[in-house]
Order: C-alpha cells, then sequence, then structure tokens
C-alpha cells in the first residue's frame, strides 16, 4: 500500500473545496437584507436546519476523537447522547418557541429585553470568548490530522482550513452556512462509512467476528457504572444534559440555525431530530474506532501508532487505497470547515447585533451597512479562530514536553464549551424561570462569577476545597450555572419593572 498522500487523493480534495466554496457563494448571491444575511429570511427548510446543525456537531472532534474513543478504550461516550437528547426536548418545548415569539436575532436580546443592556453584553462577550475557544479547539484537531497526512505542520493547515471557510461564509451569511453543511454533513458521514469498510476488510475476521472479539475484550462496553467518575451513566446523563442545554439554548451558533426556519414547531422539529441522529452517528465513528483496534492488535507493520490522537489520520493515510483516502480526508475537510463556518457567522452577527447595537428592520442602506459591518467582523473572527487554534498547538506542545499525557480530543472538545458556558446557562434560567426574580446587575453578576468558576475548573480541576478529589468536566457546567443562578435570582425583580 502507498502511505502518501497521491495527486488523485489532493484532486479529489481539492475538488471538494471547490464545490463548496462554489455552493456557498451562490447562497449569498444577490442583495440581502439584514435579516437575510444573519437568519436566512427565516425561509430555510427544517430539513436543511436539521443537516446543519448535525454537520456542525459533529466536528472534527468527532471525526478524530470518536474513533480515538473506540480505538483505546471503549463506546461509554455514547451515553452522552441520552442526557443530549433529554434536554433538545425541553429546549424545543420551553426555549425556542420563546425565541421566536420574541422575534429574536441572537439569543442574547433575551436578556437585554428581560433585564437590562449590562446583562446583554455580558452574555454576548461570554458567548464571544466561549465559542472562540471551543471552535480553535475544534480547529486545531482539524489541523493535527492534516499535518499527519500531508507532513506540513499543524500551522499551516490550521491556516488553510481557517482561509477556506472564511471565503464562502464572508459573502454568503447564514444561507451559505446551511446549504455548505449540508452537503458537508453527508460527505463526513460517507467518509466513515468508507472507513469501515476498509477496515473491516483488512481486520483478520468479518464485522461479527470483530464484534465478538470486541465484547470478549470489553471494549463495547456502554454503561459500565451508574454511579461514579465521568464516565458512569449519572455523570454522563448529567454531563451529557446540561452541557446540550448550555450549547443548544445559550450558544448563538447552534440556536442561529434553529432561528433561520419559518416557525418555532420546525425549528424545534430540527433541534430534536439532531438529538436522535446523534445516536447513530456515534455508534457509526466508535464502530470505527473498534474496527481498526480489530485490525492493528494483530499488526505487526513498520510505522509508530502509540499516538491514539493520530489513529485514524494513520490508518487512512497508511492502508486507504489512493482516491478512497482523499475522499475520506475530504470528509475532515469538511468537518472542520463546517465546525468553523458556523462559528464566524454567529460571531459577526452576535458582534453586530448585541455590541455594536441592536438590529431592527431598517431602510436599505442601513441594511447594506450591517451587512457590510458583519463581513468585516468575520475577517477578524476568522483571524481570532486561528489564533485560538494556533495556541492550542503551543498547549499541546508545552503539556508533552512537560512528560504530560496524550490529549483525549473529544475530552478537549467538550471540556473547552464548559468554560463560560455554564455562567450563560444560569441567567437564562434565571430569565426564564423566575419572572419575579433578577435585576440588570444580579443577572450580571451571576454570569460572570459562573464563567470565573468554569476558568479555574478548566484551568484547575481538583479544587483546594475538595483536597486532591478530581472534577471531571460533566459536572462544571452543572456547577458554574448553578453559582449564577443562585447569584441572579437572589435579587427580586424591582416592582416598577414586573408585568
Amino acid at each position: 500500500m502507498v502511505s502518501a498522500m497521491q495527486p488523485f487523493d489532493w484532486m479529489v480534495i481539492a475538488a471538494y473545496a471547490i464545490v463548496v466554496i462554489v455552493i456557498g457563494l451562490r447562497a449569498g448571491r444577490g442583495r440581502q437584507s439584514a435579516e437575510d444575511y444573519f437568519l436566512g429570511g427565516r425561509k430555510i427548510p427544517w430539513w436543511a436546519a436539521l443537516c446543519s446543525m448535525v454537520a456542525t456537531e459533529l466536528s472534527a472532534a468527532t471525526f478524530i476523537g470518536t474513533p480515538q474513543k473506540g480505538f483505546g478504550g471503549d463506546w461509554t461516550y455514547l451515553q452522552y447522547a441520552i442526557g443530549s437528547l433529554l434536554a433538545r426536548v425541553v429546549l424545543a418545548t420551553w426555549f425556542i418557541s420563546l425565541y421566536y415569539r420574541l422575534r429574536l436575532v441572537t439569543v442574547y436580546g433575551l436578556l437585554g429585553q428581560r433585564f437590562g443592556r449590562t446583562s446583554e453584553l455580558t452574555s454576548a462577550w461570554l458567548f464571544l470568548g466561549g465559542r472562540l475557544i471551543a471552535s480553535g479547539s475544534r480547529l486545531f484537531i482539524a489541523g493535527l490530522a492534516f499535518a499527519t497526512v500531508t507532513g506540513t505542520s499543524i500551522e499551516v493547515a490550521i491556516l488553510i482550513a481557517g482561509g477556506l471557510a472564511m471565503a464562502y461564509t464572508l459573502v454568503g451569511g447564514i444561507r451559505a452556512v446551511i446549504w455548505t453543511d449540508t452537503l458537508q454533513g453527508a460527505v463526513f458521514i460517507v467518509s466513515a462509512i468508507v472507513a469501515i469498510v476498509v477496515a473491516v476488510r483488512l481486520a483478520p475476521e468479518d464485522a461479527g467476528g470483530i464484534w465478538s472479539a470486541a465484547v470478549d475484550a470489553d471494549k463495547t462496553t456502554v454503561i459500565r457504572e451508574f454511579f461514579g467518575q465521568g464516565t458512569s451513566l449519572f455523570a454522563a446523563i448529567v454531563g451529557g444534559f446540561f452541557l446540550t442545554m448550555a450549547t443548544h439554548g445559550t450558544d448563538q451558533d447552534m440556536v442561529q440555525r434553529l432561528l433561520t426556519t419559518s416557525n418555532s414547531r420546525r425549528g424545534g422539529l430540527a433541534l430534536v431530530l439532531s438529538g436522535v441522529a446523534n445516536f447513530p452517528v456515534v455508534i457509526l465513528f466508535l464502530f470505527l474506532g473498534t474496527a481498526m483496534w480489530a485490525y492493528y492488535r494483530s499488526w505487526s507493520g513498520t510505522y509508530d501508532i502509540g499516538e491514539t490522537e493520530k489513529i485514524f489520520p494513520l490508518f487512512v493515510l497508511k492502508e486507504v487505497p489512493t482516491g478512497l483516502r482523499g475522499l475520506i480526508f475530504a470528509g475532515l475537510f469538511a468537518a472542520a470547515m463546517s465546525s468553523m463556518d458556523s462559528a464566524l457567522n454567529s460571531l459577526a452577527t452576535t458582534w453586530v447585533v448585541n455590541i455594536r447595537g441592536r438590529v431592527g428592520e431598517g431602510q436599505e442602506g442601513e441594511d447594506a451597512a450591517r451587512v457590510a459591518t458583519t463581513q468585516r467582523a468575520t475577517l477578524g473572527f476568522g483571524a481570532l479562530l486561528v489564533a485560538a487554534g494556533l495556541g492550542l498547538v503551543f498547549y499541546k506542545r508545552a503539556v508533552e514536553g512537560a512528560g504530560g499525557q496524550q490529549l483525549d480530543l473529544i475530552d478537549l472538545a467538550l471540556s473547552s464549551m464548559s468554560i463560560f458556558y455554564g455562567g450563560l446557562l444560569g441567567g437564562f434560567v434565571v430569565a426564564l424561570l423566575t419572572p419575579h426574580r433578577g435585576t440588570d446587575l444580579s443577572v450580571t453578576i451571576g454570569m460572570a462569577a459562573g464563567g470565573v468558576l468554569g476558568v479555574l475548573l478548566f484551568l484547575h480541576p481538583t479544587p483546594l476545597m475538595f483536597g486532591e478529589t478530581y472534577v471531571p468536566w460533566v459536572y462544571w457546567i452543572l456547577s458554574s450555572a448553578t453559582v449564577a443562578f443562585v447569584i441572579g435570582a437572589s435579587v427580586p425583580k424591582p416592582e416598577a419593572l414586573r408585568d
């Protein structure tokens, strides 16, 4: 087997990149109002919003990190999908319908209407910081895989992926994001299926034999214990529930595409079905990791497979035939861009709508000015996202240089989202569940305190108050959301502002 990218592989990847850029540019052609650019005129089909959401959720972290779980561990990661689905039902029932009734462009306008300008600004800034870190981690993971394949530096790979995603997002707005993500989600899934077929054909057993061997080796366990550390059923459901409540209820990156449909029923349907789709997709990538384990457990080759974080790109590079190799890495390319394009659009939208000022109907000239401002913001946030990805490159090297463990890519991606989102969730819960509690100041302080706690847990997950007890990331959002809620709801709403 040829163990290097061939010209035909690069042709497949280049052709795919061109198709994505053309679709993105065509989606954004013609004059767009601010509502068109931000929300697609609220005319996006629910199934397209669903496909876009699935594609964004299944980022490079899923494409590389989930097979890493199946290869080096077991299937306990699937437990998180249970809590995630429960959260989507709650969000579709209460949150999304309220967002539509208020005709929000971004979800942070809810806090502005409910409490005041300061809490709106605080929530927007928390989102900007959290999304830059979370999407930067996904860009880093994609860059890691590209560097493994091409032999180039991770830095160059990050710059290329970031630049291409900026190109079509800049012109097309949310419509470009949704329609390119729909294509990219399909390529993503097809690539995984192709990789599984190759792995099964190479393994000494057939698919049934692989499964039997994996069961005997205790590698297919989904529920290992009901209570315990971060991999127990209880911890996974709690972590999956609160992480999804935060990401799909208060993160503009996820919520924005749900607001592009014609009504809340369709947006809620897309949200719930994305949770249902999460199960087969996660199973697909876990089985891919298990199939690679079956192949490599009796393997006596000549290259090093010690770094499990690189196992999937290494397998594709060394074992997959030319052409199919290009298709699979086009899937990785899709995963990287589908995460970055939506992040860019939501970051720029939040900057223009919430930080610079609210967006209303406006005149045609005002719409054009807002769109132009959003495009400039897209460039700025593109540079910041690339910088965040590069920062994680240095973090990885520092950890490994100090003799630290290999990075668990899925845990990195999920824990990075837990830093600021707990504080955000706490503020939103005050707004939605306590109609007579909370002021602009108390909610602002609560969200800020929740954000600080999230940072402390990320940097030092063994708080002094607990001695040497490690606090798994699955409890970080719950902890910081509780702090934000208690502080935010501690002050009664002024009588003059009560309904």
